[in-house]
């Protein structure tokens, strides 16, 4: 009886690699196409709630909440931003270089934790806030296309 399933299982293994060998390129279009749906671009395209997070004492969580909602693009892609990191869809890190007045910032997958934008802002010339908003904005027109009746800054 023991032998039997292994038998059945050898047999499942080589018939997996003989597929493999005459339709390589049918497994690798498959991956490729999960890899599609779950890129960079298309978590943030489907992305629909966001969480700021700081490591750093010299900027504020509800600065770049109230920089984002301002923006009607926020309101035109239908985002949200939520307190509840466990709700949303992308985190958005912010962080200051020490000893410097650049601030970095990353665009993460709270599912996979992976980072799917950055972006280097400097606090001379202009609010941190409004200079990140705008340069995640930048980003998101690259892969959301605003619909034809939204406004604009």
């Amino acid at each position: 009886m023991m032998i039997g399933s292994i038998q059945r299982k050898l047999m499942f293994l080589l018939a997996s690699i003989c597929l493999l060998a005459f339709f390589p390129q049918a497994f690798a279009m498959s991956i490729a196409q999960d890899d599609a749906r779950s890129g960079p671009y298309e978590i943030l395209r489907s992305a629909r709630t966001i969480f700021i997070n700081t490591n750093s004492v010299f900027f504020k969580p509800a600065t770049l909440e109230n920089a984002l909602l301002k923006r009607a693009e926020i309101q035109a892609w239908g985002l949200m931003i939520t307190r509840v990191r466990e709700d949303a869809d992308l985190i958005i890190e912010v962080d200051r270089k020490l000893f410097t007045t650049r601030f970095v910032y990353s665009v993460l997958d709270r599912r996979t934790s992976t980072v799917v934008a950055s972006g280097k802002i400097s606090s001379i010339g202009g609010t941190v806030e409004g200079k990140i908003s705008d340069s995640f904005i930048k980003r998101m027109r690259r892969v959301r296309p605003l619909p034809p009746y939204a406004p604009t800054k």
